[in-house]
């Protein structure tokens, strides 16, 4: 029904791209590195070719990483510094998670410059600090998990999942391979049979119990400062902003905000051009009131919009547009919007049904909101 391509939060996005995209680089060097070390080839897969891969998958790996860093600094909208990408533990925002990120990072410099500087310090010494790739590793996977707004979507969750079982059978595969040929060492063989299969365990533990529970943002060390903060202004339609301070403040009889769940009856109307399509409907439920919802872009393939900018209202009958915001995330039917009535943050999740002819219905469910875009609680 709708289809989307982004909302204009440029260095949002590409500080959580850069980073999904470091970490699946990283795995394909820690997966290369292990089909190094075994010097496995064939005709048509030389030894070389595998080393020139896994060194240059690296280096695109830095890359991105560095451009990870500095839209996370340049973003702005957590207090995150320079220093905070190379200093563990520092940083006033999600420290533990943080630190386990610059970590990573100060691995990754320390791999890059013995690498460059292997002829003057050795092979040995430069070896002793390459085997910290397999600690960076997890240590990496770790931060994007515990740091990362969008842990909770289904494909960041499959991403991490399949880098996690990439670098497991690169693992068991090495182990295999050495207790056939009997070149084993049998206290390493023991000690990498058991990280193989603790960390993935606990790497999934902690995703169950952490980051995909409710709440997880503020037990993540997020300031109070950003739990609490409210947008300055609301987009709407025409273009112009409303002030979200001129908002009523929500009573003590709001439903909206705690914990709701409406069911959602109204229209779907594109324009004639296809560049706005606009979901207005009434609730019943837990939360009586109205919702508005406003998409503007260009048409899509297949109908629907690829979006480029939204508005969000939602509110009693009395005061519809009690809280204002746009939309944060839209994949296929399903929109979450970011809402704020100048005091309060809620989230709320519209699924849409398609009816006859422009009718819409649905449900939507909401409320209060700990931190910015899908996931992010």
């Amino acid at each position: 029904m709708i289809a989307a391509a982004g909302h204009g939060r440029l260095l949002w996005y590409l500080t959580r791209g850069s980073g999904m995209v470091a970490l699946v680089l990283l795995t394909a060097s820690v997966v290369l590195g292990v089909v190094e070390v075994k010097r496995w080839s064939t005709d048509r897969w030389p030894r070389f070719v595998t080393a020139a891969l896994h060194k240059n998958v690296s280096l695109l790996a830095v890359v991105f990483l560095g451009l990870h860093v500095a839209t996370s600094v340049v973003d702005g909208f957590a207090p995150i510094g320079w220093l905070d990408a190379v200093v563990p533990f520092r940083s006033g925002y999600r420290p533990l998670w943080l630190g386990l990120g610059a970590i990573a990072v100060d691995l990754l410099i320390a791999l890059v410059v013995t690498s460059l500087l292997r002829v003057r310090i050795g092979y040995r010494a430069w070896k002793v600090v390459h085997w910290t790739a397999y600690a960076c590793w997890p240590i990496a996977v770790l931060h994007g998990l515990g740091t990362g707004s969008d842990t909770r979507l289904g494909l960041v969750l499959a991403v991490n999942l399949v880098c996690l079982a990439a670098v497991v059978a690169a693992v068991w595969w090495r182990l295999a391979d050495a207790w056939t040929s009997r070149v084993t060492r049998p206290g390493a063989t023991v000690a990498a049979v058991v990280a193989s299969v603790a960390v993935p365990v606990a790497i999934v533990g902690f995703l169950l119990a952490g980051p995909l529970q409710p709440g997880w943002a503020r037990r993540a060390g997020t300031p109070s400062s950003i739990l609490n903060s409210a947008p300055a202004t609301a987009t709407v339609s025409s273009g112009a902003s409303t002030p979200a301070s001129n908002t009523p403040a929500p009573s003590s009889s709001d439903a909206f905000a705690g914990a709701f769940s409406d069911t959602l009856s109204g229209t779907l109307v594109q324009s004639a051009g296809g560049t706005t399509v606009t979901i207005d409907g009434a609730l019943s439920g837990s939360a009586p009131g109205h919702l508005r919802v406003v998409l503007e872009g260009r048409p899509a393939t297949g109908g629907g919009v690829e979006l480029s900018t939204s508005s969000a209202a939602i509110g009693p009958a009395s005061t519809p547009d009690r809280y204002t915001g746009s939309v944060t995330s839209l994949t296929g039917d399903r929109l979450v919007l970011g809402l704020s009535d100048g005091r309060s943050r809620i989230g709320v999740t519209v699924q849409l049904e398609a009816g006859a002819a422009n009718h819409v219905t649905g449900t939507v469910q909401g409320g209060a909101s700990a931190g910015r875009g899908s996931g992010d609680d």
